[in-house]
């Protein structure tokens, strides 16, 4: 492994034994670089997840500790998740759900890329796929990961692998509440990276992402969000309309965004993080990033406009992939609207409807 870099795996696991769990085991064992250690986290399993975890600790690959633990009472995911990154021991961490199927070469391809000290963060690409009849729709175009197309997507914690020292990045619950009651630990791992500047990625699908409904992270296909001039049209529609009553709780969204990039950017400064040469804050896009936020967070007319004129500014890494001038500006104009629509269901159902 390059650099001695050691790697450890970090599953969370819940009422997994008869959805998969094992599956996605196997193709943890038969990656053709091994982990040092798997850790495996349980949240108060009631199903059998814990005997099946028993049964692969004690086959598990010569070379490969598997850690078992059981939380004493439930922490959810945000909690249990970075609960069990800090129980590792590697330099490198890679992050694993519990039904998914990953593919022979995910973690030799993600340890290689990892090679540059500067690199924070390597995502892969996942293509979903169901065997019970849940939507699936998966995008082949090339995806980008620059910190302002993260305000509003992220890359899934599936597709993570970080380096250790990323954590040091991340407040705890306690000195940030808010950004774990509005988001998840792998929008805050790969917000802290892009904030870096320090994430690269391998453009090729190194997991089978399992969906079914039954499922934490699963949300149906929105026919509206299908890319077509009709349904851009709709979203741009529905968001002059209900402006009033989504962007308000869009300003708290954000604003919680916002706190969390400058708590990382005080620790910084402050000396309290272990920055290396060439991975910090100090870079253009940080900077703009901020900006953005505090236009996000507005309530003028200006507010608007200055979030209109980044969203211009960064047109061509603003959305899912590269779009070419005049279509990307014209989405950036119409993208404040739009997002309208994309956070409606920050609004409770008694405000607004949500169809």
């Amino acid at each position: 492994m390059k650099q001695n870099m050691s790697l450890s795996v970090v599953m969370c696991t819940y009422n997994g034994a008869s959805r998969h769990l094992a599956e996605q085991l196997d193709s943890i064992f038969s990656q053709t670089l091994l982990p040092a250690e798997l850790i495996v986290q349980d949240d108060g399993s009631t199903d059998n997840t814990m005997d099946l975890l028993h049964d692969y600790a004690a086959k598990a690959p010569e070379g490969m500790e598997m850690r078992i633990f059981r939380n004493e009472k439930q922490m959810g995911i945000n909690a249990n998740f970075f609960s069990a990154m800090r129980r590792a021991k590697g330099d490198l961490i890679a992050v694993s759900d519990q039904d998914d199927i990953w593919m022979p070469t995910k973690l030799e391809e993600q340890v290689a890329a990892m090679a540059d000290p500067h690199t924070m963060m390597c995502v892969c690409r996942s293509v979903p796929f169901s065997e019970s009849g849940a939507e699936v729709r998966y995008d082949p175009r090339r995806p980008n990961c620059n910190l302002i197309r993260l305000f509003y997507a992220s890359m899934m914690g599936h597709c993570q692998m970080l380096r250790r020292t990323l954590l040091d990045y991340i407040p705890s619950e306690t000195e940030h509440p808010d950004i774990y009651r509005r988001t998840c630990y792998d929008v805050m791992t790969a917000t802290a990276a892009a904030a870096l500047d320090a994430i690269c990625l391998i453009d090729r699908v190194l997991v089978r992402q399992r969906r079914y409904a039954e499922a934490a992270t699963y949300v149906g296909v929105d026919a509206h969000r299908v890319r077509q001039a009709d349904n851009a049209l709709y979203m741009v529609w529905y968001g002059m309309c209900h402006w009033h009553k989504v962007k308000p709780w869009m300003r708290q969204h954000f604003a919680a965004r916002l706190t969390f990039i400058e708590w990382v950017w005080r620790h910084e400064k402050a000396g309290k993080l272990d920055v290396r040469d060439g991975v910090t804050t100090n870079n253009p896009i940080y900077a703009d990033a901020l900006k953005l936020l505090h236009a996000e967070c507005g309530t003028s007319p200006f507010s608007l406009l200055s979030l209109m004129r980044m969203y211009v500014k960064y047109r061509h890494v603003l959305f899912y992939t590269y779009e070419k001038d005049p279509i990307a500006l014209l989405r950036a104009l119409m993208h404040p609207f739009m997002q309208v629509y994309n956070y409606r269901y920050l609004v409770p159902q008694k405000i607004i409807s949500t169809k």
